[in-house]
């Protein structure tokens, strides 16, 4: 069994996060499976990935209210009885890469966890090729744009009931067919850490990779509030690192890229908040360990649309009218506000009927040995 996980860049990213999550999965239940990452893009052109993919980044930190205005006009709007502007992107050149890349690879099952490698899929589905291959979709925010291909897909892994809803409605998939999972994230998260007693109160700020220390009010924070430590998640942002490192101050503990999922797992079992964005993955790790979520800024685009289902949740504190420390004091010194929201945290756990895993062994299962039990091959 062969089966090829579509992202679409090779810069850390929720996408990638997922696709390796699936990875995971995959292999530790079919140990003989053949599973491969593609980024789409890079696929196609590797000078084409780079340039995309630096384009991206440098609009949402330094334009993010023209790349608001394209996801509006291009990804996703909620305005239905608008058209939708038809993405430059979508051409008949990265159609034929899509069927190049399956034709190569000859994967027994597809799963897409980006948006556009699931577009050009469906067009190809819609012009009767690679109908016989089954393709999923894991959609990776707590919404699902415009871009996703829906009917010509076979199977979707959604984040919550109302996505399964809008997909049966609105795009008529069969119901049997749509698995609420949560967004994937890595099942070294299940593993339970014991919290030791400590003096202080211990905050994780994630996001300074992305923007996040944009707010002078964040820094000034860290720098004036002693009483409270601080991991910061620097990402690959060196400058960052490098800034409050310089600081030596002994509240204030700096990290670099995290890529081990364990390591982070222990991480969050230490600490008592999470100060971050509204990115699915990073939110759906969070909910997993129930640690209370505080938003401090969010990328223009989809992470604002995240922003707006997770407050209608009541799963995170994103109080505009506080300012930032009192927005954390009131989270991780008030009994009350911090059980409130772990309380609509396992309601929206709740809601989830599906392990991930559990969902693609089923699809698995059906689609490749037919229903019969395998013997992990």
């Amino acid at each position: 069994m062969k089966v090829l996980v579509c992202s679409l860049f090779q810069f850390p990213n929720g996408h990638l996060k997922v696709a390796e999550a699936i990875q995971e999965s995959i292999s530790k239940e079919y140990a003989n499976a053949e599973i491969k990452i593609v980024d789409f893009l890079g696929y196609c052109n590797w000078n084409l990935e780079k340039f995309v993919s630096s384009v991206y980044l440098t609009c949402i930190n330094k334009s993010p209210s023209v790349y608001r205005s394209l996801y509006k006009t291009i990804m996703y709007s909620e305005d239905r009885s608008k058209t939708q502007m038809q993405i430059p992107f979508v051409s008949l050149y990265f159609e034929q890469k899509m069927k190049q890349l399956i034709v190569k690879e000859e994967p027994t099952l597809i799963v897409c966890s980006h948006s556009f490698p699931s577009k050009m899929i469906g067009k190809l589905k819609e012009k009767g090729l690679m109908e016989n291959i089954p393709t999923v979709n894991v959609y990776t925010d707590f919404f699902i744009n415009d871009i996703w291909a829906k009917h010509p897909i076979q199977y979707h892994l959604v984040p919550h009931n109302k996505a399964k809803e809008t997909l049966i409605a609105k795009h008529g998939i069969n119901e049997e067919n749509v698995f609420v999972t949560g967004i994937p994230i890595s099942n070294s998260f299940n593993q339970t850490i014991t919290k030791e007693n400590k003096r202080s109160k211990h905050v994780l700020v994630a996001g300074g990779n992305n923007g996040l220390f944009k707010s002078s009010e964040l820094v000034d924070m860290l720098e004036n509030h002693p009483e409270i430590t601080f991991t910061v998640l620097c990402g690959k942002n060196k400058e960052l690192y490098d800034r409050l490192s310089s600081l030596n101050l002994p509240h204030i503990h700096p990290r670099g890229y995290i890529e081990s999922s364990s390591e982070l797992n222990v991480l969050y079992g230490e600490v008592d908040a999470i100060l971050t964005k509204p990115g699915g993955v990073t939110i759906s790790e969070a909910l997993q360990k129930k640690i209370p979520i505080i938003i401090h800024n969010s990328l223009p685009g989809q992470e604002e649309i995240n922003l707006k289902f997770l407050e209608e949740e009541g799963i995170v504190s994103a109080s505009s009218s506080k300012k930032l420390i009192e927005q954390v004091n009131s989270v991780i010194f008030n009994d009350d506000e911090r059980k409130a929201m772990k309380l609509k945290m396992e309601r929206y756990l709740e809601g989830i009927s599906y392990n991930y895993s559990d969902a693609i062994s089923h699809i698995i299962q059906k689609e490749v040995f037919g229903g019969l039990v395998r013997s992990s091959s």
